[in-house]
């Protein structure tokens, strides 16, 4: 084992406790997993999604995999779309998001009863009656039964958990990096070895 690899492996025995070194015959060159494998990931998701639930959007699976990632950095539906290019894609990114089940806080807070709309909506009520006996427009009762559709949904099928599992799988590459970038190791990161946790 040479001098590199050997302070390396040292170094990632030091960042956790629950992290072993493992020898691989091919060199990683680089982090543990690059943006491309992760934007390849989020992609595979994305169209699973797009088949299974006919979701029509203008953006591109390479655009809803950056929603996707954009999402979980905390990004609004806003500056998710400046940095697709478009500022007035806003709403579009927003109705996309909706449709790949990722949810804010204020999405699930309608402007009426909830209970009382599912009521409604079970007893096979039209959208023109629903909105009348909860005082809102007729958009509103659309724009919320496809929040609450896709809500069950997601509690349902899981696609959340494997969008979560990719991105906590960057942000653990991520942070290795970073730790090796701030003790001066970036010269060692070419290396035979691989981390994996216990």
């Amino acid at each position: 084992m040479s001098d590199k690899t050997e302070q390396l492996k040292e170094l990632f025995l030091k960042i956790s406790s629950s992290t072993k070194v493992v020898e691989k015959q091919a060199t990683l060159h680089g982090d543990l997993k690059g943006s491309e494998e992760i934007e390849s990931r989020l992609q595979v998701v994305v169209s699973d999604m797009a088949q299974r639930y006919n979701i029509q959007t203008k953006l591109t699976p390479q655009q809803l995999a950056a929603v996707v990632r954009l999402f979980y950095k905390g990004l609004s539906d806003t500056e998710i779309a400046e940095q697709l290019g478009d500022r007035a894609l806003n709403k579009t990114v927003s109705r996309a998001r909706i449709k790949l089940h990722l949810f804010r806080e204020s999405d699930l807070k309608p402007p009426f009863e909830k209970q009382e709309f599912l009521r409604l909506s079970a007893a096979g009520h039209s959208v023109k009656e629903m909105s009348e006996r909860l005082g809102v427009a007729p958009s509103t009762i659309s724009e919320y039964k496809n929040i609450f559709e896709c809500q069950a949904a997601a509690e349902r099928d899981g696609f959340t958990k494997r969008f979560e599992d990719i991105i906590s799988d960057q942000d653990v590459s991520e942070r290795m990096v970073t730790h090796i970038s701030k003790d001066g190791l970036q010269d060692t990161m070419d290396t035979d070895y691989e981390t994996a946790e216990a």
